[in-house]
């Protein structure tokens, strides 16, 4: 009998200590179990550029004593790896030369303001943009910054007269559009001169292979013309033939110095329905407008639930920054040495 009682004895302590374990533990509400997965592994900066990067690791983390502790936010997106993996399988992808990247931060920062978080690619089309762009976005584990590989442009804006400088950024973008398609990822390719009201997001769902705006009301396809400055692609047999093409044309237009633009070779495509026929879906004009239609005082006044706007046919990046502080649009405290 006292041996039962000894025993029963040590049970409940042991049974406090458990329970006092448990209790003190779940207390512990900081504490992040360290992950396990990746998107990809890391690659460097002068790598071919994919939008993806290891989103897991632990150097996004704050680390004290060996834990992990909650996950860092990033200064320039305000999201942490979380956040980005609520999105999974799409990347937005946008580029800047020196002369455009507090354009490109000012777009950054509309996006952060309205709590959008995917999984975002900067390219930098010159070493000084990527050094002023690094240091916005370092350990920032929504923005992953990364230097062209096909060859640095110049650092100040082009004039569009200078069509093999001018066009020659424009149409390097498709290349990488093409290399995250082909790691099947959904890709939202975004001018640096656009600026977020509201999640475009919701908008790119259905069954098509590109969302794109036109220039017209017509929703006959080979009767319009499109803007490839704000452009939805997912990775359809279609769609990564489509761009495959269009690298293509580009690039051989480039052999024989020929510089047309990538628009009016995408249009070109398009209009002709080759090399395949690609299922386009048109963005509302009203939620994605022209920043001649969305400054217009008269179309300010009828309350668009305006979306995002794209500056594209505002020509200039001064004429474009003096609309945006016009508008009260200009969120960042940027300078950088180009010549404009």
């Amino acid at each position: 009998m006292a041996s039962d009682h000894v025993f029963k004895v040590l049970f409940l302590v042991q049974s406090a200590a458990f329970t006092l374990f448990i209790i003190h533990y779940s207390q512990m509400t900081t504490v992040v179990l360290k992950p396990v997965g990746k998107l990809n592994d890391e690659k460097h900066c002068h790598c071919k550029p994919t939008g993806t990067r290891e989103v897991f690791n632990t150097s996004a983390y704050v680390h004290q004593n060996g834990e992990l502790l909650m996950p860092i936010r990033g200064q320039l997106s305000n999201c942490t790896l979380a956040d980005i993996k609520k999105r999974p399988g799409v990347v937005m992808l946008t580029t800047a030369n020196l002369a455009f990247v507090d354009i490109a931060l000012n777009m950054l920062e509309s996006v952060k303001r309205i709590g959008v978080c995917v999984n975002t690619t900067v390219i930098a089309e010159d070493q000084k943009a990527y050094d002023l762009l690094l240091k916005y976005a370092k350990g920032d584990p929504a923005i992953y910054v990364q230097k062209t590989n096909s060859g640095e442009m110049d650092e100040i804006e082009p004039s569009r007269r200078l069509g093999s400088h001018y066009y020659g950024i424009m149409n390097k973008r498709q290349a990488y559009i093409l290399t995250l398609l082909e790691q099947g990822l959904e890709v939202l390719f975004s001018d640096s001169d656009t600026f977020w009201f509201r999640d475009p997001f919701p908008y790119f769902q259905g069954d098509f292979d590109i969302s794109i705006r036109s220039f017209s009301k017509t929703r006959i396809i080979s009767k319009t013309h499109f803007c490839s400055g704000f452009i939805y692609l997912k990775p359809t047999n279609a769609t990564i033939q489509f761009v495959r093409t269009w690298v293509e044309l580009l690039d051989n237009n480039k052999k024989k110095g020929k510089f047309p633009t990538d628009q009016s070779v995408m249009n070109g495509l398009l209009t002709a329905d080759k090399p395949v026929h690609v299922n386009i879906t048109i963005l509302d004009e009203d939620l994605f407008p022209w920043g001649s239609t969305f400054f217009d005082p008269s179309w300010q006044k009828q309350n668009h639930s305006t979306v995002v706007m794209h500056a594209a046919n505002i020509p200039g990046h001064p004429a474009k920054l003096s609309k945006f502080k016009e508008f009260g649009m200009w969120l960042v405290n940027v300078t950088t040495s180009s010549n404009r």
